[in-house]
């Protein structure tokens, strides 16, 4: 594994929820754990329940509540030791990071914005439906969210048309997703791959469960598209990987693990 680490002409980076637990970020593991966070919310409403558009209009400000709190921690959260190996790692080598994650952490720790592929979206992005227009998140003042019930006080994020803003980011249950900037991330992702197909390349896989499978499976489809590729999943909990000696395991979690291919 290592051999191959240092003989790859390019890094693909994949990463899930678990990639920043180190960090201090939930990973919302099922209701229990959503529900440590936001413990109002117990036995009422479920993690797919909230992340869902159809609760922003009959529940605005409790959306907001939700949303509200998850971008302000995301913006004071400092990325862990973990992202500046990665960065290591690919000093002097083409990479390219693909990740399910809204948090904006891989640019905050200093990855090319031209090499990420948010899959999921960005929470740092605000959209409206009704008239597809976007906005950056920084462009509203902070959200003030009673921390003991998780309500945004109003005034919540509007429109220039009067209608209420939500997260670009892609909901469960959601056709109104506005992936516009994300469809320019996934063509720049697919020219690395063709760039890169007869090549050495390194997928490292962070922090992916089986749950929701988006990283995953594109972490076999690289491999089937790219012969001379090899994954290597860190998960604390499901680094089970195929019978196949392209795949190695880190059964350790982010920083853990990546501290292991920087060794």
């Amino acid at each position: 594994m290592q051999k191959y680490i240092k003989e790859c002409q390019a890094f693909i980076i994949t990463a899930g929820a678990g990639m920043g637990v180190d960090s201090g970020l939930p990973d919302f593991r099922g209701n229990k754990g959503f529900w440590k966070i936001y413990r109002p919310f117990e036995n009422k409403y479920g993690f797919t329940d909230c992340a869902n558009p159809q609760f922003m209009n009959y529940n605005p400000n409790l959306f907001w509540g939700f949303y509200g709190h998850r971008l302000h921690m995301y913006r004071n959260t400092i990325p862990h030791e973990g992202f500046q190996i990665l960065k290591k790692i690919c000093l002097n080598r083409d990479y390219f990071i693909v990740t399910s994650n809204v948090d904006g952490q891989f640019q905050k720790a200093g990855f090319d914005t031209n090499h990420i592929y948010e899959m999921h979206g960005s929470i740092h992005k605000f959209q409206c439906t009704p008239c597809d227009k976007l906005y950056d998140a920084n462009q509203f003042q902070d959200l003030s969210i009673d921390l003991e019930k998780f309500i945004a006080a109003d005034p919540l994020p509007q429109c220039e048309c009067k209608h209420l803003l939500r997260p670009n980011i892609l909901m469960f249950g959601d056709w109104d997703w506005i992936s516009t900037i994300y469809d320019q991330q996934e063509k720049r992702f697919f020219e690395f791959v063709e760039k890169y197909k007869n090549n050495k390349v390194c997928v490292i896989e962070i922090g992916a469960g089986t749950s929701i499978p988006s990283i995953r499976n594109l972490g076999d489809r690289i491999l089937d598209n790219i012969k001379q590729s090899i994954m290597i999943r860190i998960n604390p909990t499901e680094a089970n990987i195929p019978n196949d000696d392209r795949y190695f395991s880190i059964q350790k979690g982010g920083l853990e693990g990546i501290k292991e291919l920087g060794a």
